[in-house]
């Protein structure tokens, strides 16, 4: 042992119990301490339970080893020691002497940080306890009892069965409810909603905890990436025995959700519109499907986490597979022929891996996520900062620490069929990413025509005539659609009675029937209806559509003789078929690689590909500032990230474009999206990525 054995024994504290514990999963029995100070339970194996049972009965080592062989039991003294140094980490043992007191004030001042640094590490998540419900809990638990056996969730239930036909037969109505959702004037009663339905979550879990005579600690509020959620600390259901019991405690809260939210559903389906019925519709939909995205996963430590490991019988899941998942992963890459951290069937040691991979691919992206979303939600420096922080924190580093246990394994390394298929693998990939192989690159494109037209109707009006031939070729001055607007066809007919009427009285004034003062009063007026006729028969021959040159109808509307259009009706367009372009739009980093002169392929969105041969004639050489076409853009479906502002589409990275240039005829018809394999100077994926890292680094480097 490392000290006299001779010695006495430091004395347990006085305060800790000895509980008996569920079986571990291979069936051994075991027992738990529990420290009311730190609220934690730790679990004893059959050795460490006796060790623990006769330490108060022991005056020093020996005679505790003596004690402990008396029951059948052989330890060792390396085994002691470790118990001893399990029961002083974990601030079993009383402090008596002075140099306890300096190792506990060690370990403070070890765990002690800044709080700036704190909040750097635990600003994800952060937990205030606010009260201490046990007392209260169980003064109410009688009331709350008599749910219990009332089973109202049953009711429930079948409230939301009922509720939920009663919606399907207004599903029109209901779906539309989302978008008054936000209303400013019921934001108030949406927070209340909110409130009382997260704290009815907690009460669920407290007062199934008490149903199973379980202590609650404590409740509170914690902040989940700066928002505030509800807690209850539920620890005490590790006393326990039946993991079933665990796992109603851990449900408990998403059950009583789901049961407010039938209630919702069916309240929602019998009440009158209002600000009522939102926050009903609120508390049926977004309210219980949030708390289902968050505390479902498995791969957090919420209610889903410990679900899963209660229904699968595993306690610290995450740690252990973690460690499995670790060990099968160098395995894998180097065969270092190691014993897995604890004895496990290969179903067990299938799940173990396959849950701890699945939670750091998960996690990755979270984080990343995370890392984005703080960076553009917080202003710049700080956006900075929390962005450096996900990344090297909760990204790289570990990476880093799994790549330096790797470096500590080396002189275990040997080549193998593992670590030779590992070596190759790795090799091909640095291969893939340095090697300048990528000498093509697709960008999306149009093939469009310069000149082209699109009729609309000067006026409402109903089709007289509808000769528009689709995929035929036009002639210059054709006439494709006749027009005719009942209120100018009236007004023509009125204004040639008026002048008909003037012109009579006009000829009665020239024989001197009339005064001089008369007959210029009626000239005047003559003069005016004739302007007005003149005015209205522009009107007419504007509604009768032809072609101003030659060229191929495009995009049309089906219609036909005697239908009604307006005036911002698109009724046809017109594409010159000698002004045919392609266009093609790159990002900034492109532009240097490409050559003019270089061959292209066009292909459409229908796979056909243009038959005309396209070479690259020139590239613009200031980024366009929108984007003309919208069938290209992200907003309409396109492949070009856009944002719509005052009727512009407006490319939200720098995009330029390149105008290609056709040699031969190809046979287009109409306007048609698509992309263009466009040949380029080779360059590697590392060099690639590496000008998209600058590019961003540029474009985010102004404040």
């Amino acid at each position: 042992m490392s000290a006299d054995a001779t010695e006495p024994l430091p004395k347990l504290r006085q305060n800790l119990s000895l509980l008996v514990a569920p079986p571990d999963e291979d069936g051994e029995p075991r027992w738990q301490i529990f420290d009311p100070v730190s609220n934690k339970f730790f679990y004893l194996s059959r050795t460490a339970f006796y060790l623990f049972r006769e330490w108060r009965h022991a005056s020093n080592a020996l005679a505790l080893l003596s004690l402990v062989e008396q029951r059948g039991i052989e330890v060792e003294e390396v085994e002691l020691d470790y118990f001893l140094r399990f029961l002083e980490g974990n601030h079993l043992l009383e402090v008596q002497a002075e140099s306890d007191v300096s190792r506990l004030r060690g370990e403070a001042a070890k765990q002690k940080k800044h709080i700036l640094l704190w909040l750097l590490h635990n600003y994800l998540f952060i937990k205030i306890p606010l009260i201490r419900p046990d007392l209260l809990l169980t003064r109410f638990y009688p009331l709350i009892k008599q749910l219990f056996r009332l089973r109202l969730d049953r009711v429930a239930l079948v409230l939301g069965g009922i509720g939920l036909v009663m919606v399907l037969r207004q599903w029109d109505i209901f779906t539309h409810t989302f978008q008054n959702l936000f209303s400013m004037s019921v934001i108030f009663y949406y927070i209340a909603a909110l409130v009382f339905v997260k704290t009815a979550h907690e009460l669920g879990h407290a007062f199934v905890a008490k149903r199973y005579g379980c202590r609650v600690s404590s409740m509170g509020i914690a902040f989940l990436l700066m928002t505030p959620i509800l807690y209850t600390d539920t620890t005490d259901a590790w006393r326990l025995r039946s993991r079933f019991q665990r796992l109603s405690i851990v449900m408990a809260g998403v059950k009583v959700e789901i049961y407010i939210a039938c209630v919702a559903t069916f309240l929602w389906s019998i009440v009158p519109d209002g600000g009522f019925r939102s926050v009903l519709f609120f508390v049926a939909t977004t309210s219980w499907i949030s708390s289902l995205l968050i505390n479902t996963s498995p791969f957090m430590r919420f209610d889903g986490y410990y679900a899963l490991s209660d229904f699968l019988g595993m306690e610290n899941l995450q740690p252990r597979s973690f460690l499995v998942g670790k060990w099968f992963l160098r395995e894998r890459l180097f065969g270092f022929g190691l014993l897995p951290p604890e004895p496990l069937n290969r179903k067990k040691c299938l799940l173990m891996v396959v849950y701890a991979w699945s939670t750091w691919v998960y996690r990755f992206f979270l984080f990343l996520g995370i890392a984005a979303l703080v960076y553009y939600f917080a202003f710049k420096v700080l956006g900075i900062v929390l962005f450096l922080v996900e990344i090297i924190w909760f990204v790289l580093l570990p990476i880093f620490k799994e790549m330096k246990v790797w470096v500590s394994l080396r002189k275990k390394m040997s080549l193998n069929r593992t670590s030779v298929i590992t070596l190759l693998l790795f090799v091909l990939a640095i291969v893939a990413l340095v090697v300048p192989w990528k000498n093509q690159i697709s960008a999306p494109a149009v093939a469009t025509f310069e000149r082209h037209q699109t009729f609309y109707p000067s006026e409402s009006s109903r089709v007289v005539a509808w000769q528009v031939t689709p995929n035929e070729k036009v002639q210059k001055g054709q006439l494709l659609i006749l027009l005719e607007s009942s209120d100018v066809e009236q007004q023509i007919q009125l204004t040639q009675i008026k002048l008909n009427a003037l012109q009579t009285r006009w000829q009665r004034a020239s024989s001197g029937a009339v005064e001089l003062d008369s007959a210029f009063t009626l000239q005047t007026q003559l003069s005016r209806e004739q302007s007005r006729l003149l005015s209205l028969l522009e009107r007419r021959e504007k509604l009768a559509i032809k072609a101003p040159f030659d060229g191929y109808v495009g995009e049309w509307l089906s219609l036909s003789k005697g239908d009604y259009v307006n005036g911002q009706s698109p009724l046809v367009t017109l594409y010159d078929d000698n002004s045919l372009v392609v266009k093609a739009y790159v990002e900034g980093r492109i532009v240097p690689l490409l050559k003019e002169g270089n061959r292209v392929d066009f292909i459409g969105n229908d796979g056909e590909q243009l038959s005309a041969q396209l070479i690259i004639d020139k590239v613009l050489p200031t980024a366009i500032k929108r984007l003309d076409y919208p069938g290209l853009g992200s907003t309409y479906g396109g492949a070009i990230a856009t944002q719509k502002l005052d009727d512009q589409l407006i490319p939200e990275e720098a995009t330029y474009e390149v105008q290609l240039k056709l040699i031969g005829e190809a046979p287009l018809m109409r306007q048609q999206f698509g992309q263009v394999n466009l040949a380029v100077e080779p360059h590697s994926l590392l060099v690639d990525g590496l000008r998209r890292i600058y590019g961003v680094f540029i474009r985010e480097s102004g404040f």
